[in-house]
């Protein structure tokens, strides 16, 4: 088996089976507090999320009341667990292909831990075609990856054998204006969104601590971080950005 075919049949059939995830991991799922102010209020806007897993966030859009909102996976498994959830997910080979043949376009695109899976010659191929071919005019996408200035950044790279990349904010912005994306924020940058008041406010207390001992630790070793690069530790960078002109 050549080692493209078995990226393939890892991820196809049995990626949860060997990750250890199953759809009652997702139990307790809460809707993410960062998407609260980037999902958009007309409730008949089109949503896509793509690599939808067991479709968590799609039951939470529908019980919302978003009635056009689509899943999109590589795994059977997957897709047949969102079907008989009366979810509207479809089973794709790869993204360059499902963008090839669509006509669907969407006002928002979420994409989340599924970038750090794709090769790294490919990455901005695949973003490029997403923002050319599934997004509307004013659509935006909402990328959510691992971050790999976050205090177990590597550990990420190697924990799940199909990650190709792992990205940091600057990196991130590299692939993401290459692809021709406008407009690009992150979101969430202190990891405090959807928590209540006292845990956001011991997040925002210790925060300048750890901060503040990494740049004295930068110093000493001689160490540093690109300047024009956003400052971010937590575990996931959070990503908008807009489609901006074709």
């Amino acid at each position: 088996m050549s080692e493209n075919n078995l990226d393939k049949y890892i991820q196809e059939n049995d990626y949860f089976k060997f990750r250890g995830i199953t759809p009652k991991s997702y139990k307790n799922y809460r809707f993410p507090g960062y998407l609260e102010k980037v999902i958009p209020k007309d409730k008949s806007a089109k949503i896509l999320d793509i690599g939808c897993g067991f479709g968590q966030l799609l039951l939470k859009l529908k019980k919302r009341g978003y009635v056009n909102a689509k899943g999109m996976d590589i795994s059977k498994e997957s897709c047949s667990c969102c079907k008989s959830q009366g979810l509207n997910v479809e089973k794709i080979k790869d993204i360059l292909g499902y963008c090839k043949r669509t006509k669907e376009k969407y006002d928002l695109i979420i994409m989340s831990h599924i970038l750090e899976h794709i090769e790294k010659n490919e990455t901005i191929q695949n973003l490029t075609a997403i923002r050319k071919n599934l997004l509307t005019e004013k659509g935006k996408i909402c990328i959510i990856v691992p971050n790999a200035q976050s205090n177990t950044g590597s550990y990420w790279f190697f924990e799940d054998f199909t990650h190709k990349t792992l990205f940091t904010s600057g990196s991130l912005l590299y692939v993401l204006g290459s692809a021709g994306f406008k407009n690009i924020k992150f979101l969430d940058k202190q990891g405090t969104e959807g928590f209540n008041f006292i845990v956001r406010l011991i997040r925002k207390l210790f925060y300048p601590v750890y901060f503040i001992n990494k740049l004295v630790w930068n110093r000493i070793t001689s160490s540093g971080y690109h300047g024009p690069s956003p400052v971010i530790f937590t575990g996931e960078l959070k990503a908008l950005a807009e489609r901006g002109n074709i």
